[in-house]
C-alpha cells in the first residue's frame, strides 16, 4: 500500500465516527482543504454499519502540479465511507472509495478505529491512489499520495477539534 498512517485521536471510536457521520464535520473538514461540501448523505443500518457519501468540488489549484497541467477549473470529489458495525471491543473499519468525477483517478483506503479506552484510539489508514493516465500516471501518482497522507493526518487532528468543539 502506497499511503499508510497511524495516529492516536484522544477520543472514543463512537465519538468519532459519531462525528463522521455529521454534516457539519463535512463541512468544517471542507472548509479546512478549501472545498465546498455539494452533498452529503448518511444511510444506517440496524447493525450500526453506516455508509457516508458525499460529494465535493474544488478549484484545480489545490490539485498536486501535474494534475493542474491536465484539469482545469473545478474538480468535483466523490466519497463513500463504508463504516462496519462495531466489534465486540468496540473497534470499527472503513472502506473509502474517492473517485475523481471525469478522470481516471481514484484512491481506495481502509481506516481501522482501534478502541484503547473510552478516551482513546488508535486509526490507522492504509490505502492506495490508482491513476490510469498514459504517460504522467505514475508521476500523477508519486505526487498524489502525499497528498492524501496529509488529507489523513489533517482528518485526524479536525475530528478532534471538532467534538471538543460541540462540548
Amino acid at each position: 500500500m502506497a499511503i499508510e498512517s497511524e495516529k492516536v485521536i484522544p477520543h472514543s471510536v463512537e465519538n468519532i465516527v459519531q462525528a463522521y457521520t455529521t454534516e457539519e464535520f463535512h463541512k468544517h473538514l471542507a472548509s479546512k482543504v478549501g472545498s465546498e461540501l455539494k452533498s452529503f448523505d448518511v444511510t444506517r443500518a440496524d447493525d450500526g454499519s453506516v455508509v457516508i457519501s458525499s460529494v465535493q468540488a474544488m478549484g484545480s489549484e489545490k490539485l498536486p502540479e501535474l494534475a493542474r497541467k491536465v484539469m482545469k477549473g473545478t474538480v468535483t470529489v466523490n466519497i463513500t465511507d463504508t463504516w462496519g458495525a462495531p466489534d465486540a471491543g468496540g473497534s470499527r473499519r472503513s472502506d473509502t472509495l474517492v473517485n475523481v468525477a471525469n478522470a481516471p483517478v481514484k484512491a481506495i483506503a481502509s481506516q481501522n478505529l482501534h478502541s484503547r479506552s473510552e478516551s482513546e484510539t488508535l486509526a490507522t489508514v492504509r490505502g492506495d491512489v490508482d491513476v490510469k493516465v498514459p504517460l504522467i500516471g505514475k508521476k500523477l501518482k508519486a505526487q498524489a499520495e502525499p497528498y492524501m497522507a496529509k488529507f489523513i493526518e489533517l482528518q485526524a487532528k479536525e475530528v478532534s477539534r471538532f467534538i471538543e468543539s460541540q462540548g
